[in-house]
């Protein structure tokens, strides 16, 4: 990823019409990662949404 990029993980949706509602994930050592390679830098933000139907 470049650091105008950003990936979003959705980890659990209550509905129930079809649609994913878990989304495991998991995290490699790339063997294939220079050395000299940048640190990888990770935030994490839990947000609870509540709305009415």
């Amino acid at each position: 990823m470049t650091p105008d990029e950003a990936l979003l993980l959705k980890c659990y949706d209550s509905a129930t019409d079809g649609r994913t509602r878990f989304g495991p994930h998991t995290a490699f050592i790339d063997p294939t990662t220079p050395a000299d390679a940048a640190p990888r830098e990770s935030i994490e933000v839990r947000t609870l949404v509540f709305h009415k139907r």
